[in-house]
């Protein structure tokens, strides 16, 4: 039974796996995710070129402008992320040699979720927020004014975050294993085709939300009241967390089965 356990996970194995990964995308991929978190700088020294060049006072972008900066950053990083690191896993001669690596599947996996769904966005959001806050300070602002401490205080476009804010992050970590499934299941044009296959997806799911929203329609306003918002709540999270299990089987079966 021992024998057959550490066959299936070692964690001595795994920890010596998981460091020689985490260490290969640093490697291939730290100046890339550098670049996407220095996005303040870099709109920082255009938008001060602009002031220069039309020769009006220079003043840092407000709060929306970089929430909206930020979120498109976002949404671009954890789409491109998960095929950088490991769109490579499909091809021929590099996938072979990871098959090769001696470690089990589940530890090719968990190594594979942990690295692209938490560390790296980790490090870019580390990144990203320093490079905010150092921009807000060199413009003159005050410390508060930063992109941090709005989302500190779980203010984000204005809306208080604070109780949404595990939803949020369930959904960005369902939407990068999404990503990552695409990554290692699809041989050529992985974002392409993941794109794709997402909007379809949520075109299906607009449809059912619609029946949905069409039977409550026709509920009494003390049956719809008995629905409370926290009733809502609980839903879109027992869904994020059920969509999140089902992306780790998949990302687990595809790994175990996948063929040149």
């Amino acid at each position: 039974m021992t024998h057959k356990m550490n066959d299936i996970f070692n964690f001595r194995r795994f920890g010596k796996y998981f460091l020689s990964d985490l260490t290969r995308l640093y490697s291939d991929n730290w100046l890339k995710v550098l670049c996407f978190g220095l996005i303040p700088v870099f709109a920082t020294v255009l938008s001060l070129m602009f002031s220069l060049i039309g020769n009006y006072d220079y003043s840092y972008a407000d709060i929306w402008a970089r929430e909206t900066f930020w979120s498109i950053s976002t949404v671009i990083f954890s789409v491109w992320l998960p095929a950088a690191c490991f769109g490579y896993v499909t091809d021929k001669r590099a996938g072979g040699n990871f098959m090769l690596v001696p470690a089990s599947t589940l530890e090719k996996t968990a190594s594979m979720i942990i690295n692209t769904a938490v560390i790296i966005p980790a490090a870019f959001i580390a990144i990203y927020m320093t490079s905010d806050f150092l921009c807000t300070i060199a413009s003159g602002e005050e410390m508060h004014e930063s992109l941090a401490a709005y989302i500190s205080e779980g203010i984000l476009f204005g809306i208080e975050m604070t109780e949404i804010t595990g939803q949020m992050l369930l959904s960005i970590h369902a939407g990068m294993l999404f990503f990552l499934l695409g990554a290692v299941f699809f041989r050529k044009g992985k974002i392409s085709k993941s794109m794709l296959v997402f909007f379809g997806l949520s075109v299906i799911l607009l449809f059912a939300l619609a029946f949905v929203l069409k039977d409550m329609a026709v509920m009494s306003d003390e049956e719809f009241e008995m629905i409370s918002e926290t009733d809502f709540r609980t839903v879109s999270t027992l869904l994020a967390i059920f969509q999140i299990i089902v992306f780790y089987i998949l990302i687990y079966f595809r790994i175990r089965k996948i063929q040149y």
